[in-house]
């Protein structure tokens, strides 16, 4: 009877996985992780994976650089098993450092596992792991992630690419002011980049957009302002002239036909050939305000 009770709790250990979490345990420690992997997608066929099976199966998937597969059924482990999340984390941070991986794999099994267990500190690798969420269109964890890391490095090289990236991502999540204010900060911090070059094009996009925005909507002295802050940074001629041209018309609706006399001419006198019909046009607005009585 004692041996026949004995079997019965062996047959009830091995049917719940028991056997199976042990020798995937023994195989993983040991580097097997094809056996481990065998082991793990059987017991899944059969129904019969627990959340150690899922966690062990995903690691191995990991180890063998099939990253996608063994995430899954690491979320599987924990879905089962939240307690397992910290362990799993700690194994994942361990297999970043292996040998003879991508850069890119290594970020994303280091943002594996810091989602696994946010209390893990990133370090410098928060921006290699801001940028998977880049590449993958998550600007949401992007921005979070670039924003945390450049307060807490503020001083390496790194911060330029992210301040360019971070503004993309503000962009794209419709946070206007925020974007502007990375891509400020990045013309101030690395004026010389190319990343600051073109943060530089798009702020003097921005700012003729709101100039011509606050013209619109009869804002003049919005309109002035904006275009007077355009014509003083832009380094494109063209965007300049398009500046000037607006001043004047900013100025013309204000009933200021001196000053909008002022900007057109300065506009002809700046044109150095390239600006096309917008001095013609210019040229007609100065002809209008003198037969308007300017004198």
């Amino acid at each position: 009877m004692k041996r026949r009770y004995l079997a019965i709790v062996v047959l009830l250990v091995l049917g719940c996985g028991g056997g199976t979490v042990r020798d995937m345990r023994s195989a993983f420690e040991k580097g097997d992780y094809s056996e481990v992997v065998m082991l793990g997608r059987h017991a899944v066929h059969r129904g019969k994976a627990n959340a150690n099976v899922h966690y062990y199966y995903g690691l191995a998937l990991v180890a063998e650089g099939r990253d996608g597969e063994g995430f899954n059924e690491l979320d599987a482990a924990v879905r089962a098993d939240a307690k397992l999340k910290p362990k799993a984390a700690q194994k994942l941070g361990e297999l970043a450092e292996r040998d003879r991986i991508s850069s890119s794999d290594r970020a994303r099994r280091l943002r594996k596992a810091h989602e696994l267990d946010p209390s893990r500190d990133l370090g410098r690798d928060g921006f290699a792991v801001a940028a998977t969420y880049y590449q993958d269109r998550d600007y949401e964890h992007a921005a979070a992630t670039y924003t945390d890391v450049i307060q807490k490095f503020p001083d390496v090289p790194e911060c330029e690419r992210a301040y360019a990236r971070l503004a993309d991502c503000w962009r794209a999540l419709g946070q206007d002011d925020k974007a502007r204010e990375a891509m400020e900060t990045l013309v101030k911090r690395f004026p010389q980049s190319r990343e600051a070059m073109g943060a530089a094009a798009s702020l003097n996009d921005i700012l003729y957009q709101d100039a011509q925005r606050h013209f619109d909507a009869g804002e003049y002295d919005d309109a002035i302002a904006s275009a007077t802050e355009l014509v003083d940074q832009a380094n494109n001629r063209s965007l300049q002239q398009k500046g000037r041209f607006l001043l004047g018309q900013a100025y013309e609706a204000k009933g200021d036909r001196t000053a909008a006399y002022n900007a057109y001419r300065e506009l002809i006198r700046s044109d150095r050939g390239d600006s096309g019909q917008i001095v013609e046009r210019a040229r007609a607005r100065m002809v209008a305000l003198q037969e308007a009585g300017l004198q």
